[in-house]
């Protein structure tokens, strides 16, 4: 049968996810406190003075997201392929600040928490503009046929949720907004891995 290779931003967008867990797990593990999303903030795993040892896993994890994140955007440009000049710019605002959102996660690793001024201007840049490239891309199935319809209601929820967590400042809404984030880049990533063109097996020689 025919198959689909997957575009970048299927692997740049399941990478980050699997590799994001993974090193958060890891950091988890070595955090010498309780921890939960009662009393936590996510990036108190990489707060190299409440956790000297397992920060170092938790900010090379938001460097490394924070690339494929940015990796991930740059392969939605096949999402541009036979639209119309109105949906391509609405969908380029939001790949532009998926790579701003990109940037921030990198700086958020290079600044642990416990710099506070800068983790907190690079965390608030994060979260708008996340939300941003949440809106704007989480609409495309509207012109898109062949991509997931569930989509758009997962980018609702999720911009809701991390909007709610910009203004409300709550420990388990930033757990409930990063959570919803990457279910909505799961869900796009295995959405473009979807509408990717079908290659046919390679025929026999002979």
């Amino acid at each position: 049968m025919p198959k689909r290779r997957p575009p970048l931003a299927t692997i740049a967008g399941l990478a980050s996810i699997v590799i994001g867990i993974g090193l958060a797990l890891v950091a988890y593990a070595d955090y010498p406190r309780a921890f939960s999303p009662a009393a936590n903030w996510l990036s108190d795993l990489g707060d190299t003075l409440l956790s000297p040892k397992g920060s170092v896993f938790f900010r090379a994890d938001m460097i490394v997201i924070g690339v494929a994140i940015a990796a991930f955007f740059v392969g939605l440009s096949r999402w541009h392929h036979s639209q119309r000049l109105v949906c391509k710019g609405l969908l380029g605002i939001g790949q532009a600040s998926g790579l701003v959102a990109g940037v921030a996660l990198v700086m958020t690793g290079i600044h642990p928490e416990n710099q506070y001024a800068a983790h907190a201007l690079w965390s608030t840049v994060l979260f708008i503009s996340a939300a941003s490239a949440v809106w704007f891309v989480g609409w495309a199935p509207a012109w898109h046929p062949r991509l997931p319809q569930r989509i758009p209601y997962i980018a609702l929820t999720a911009c809701a949720a991390d909007l709610t967590c910009l203004m409300a400042r709550r420990h388990w809404l930033e757990w409930l907004a990063v959570g919803l984030l990457l279910c909505f880049v799961g869900a796009v990533a295995l959405g473009t891995w979807a509408m990717a063109p079908e290659r046919a097996p390679a025929r026999p020689p002979g």
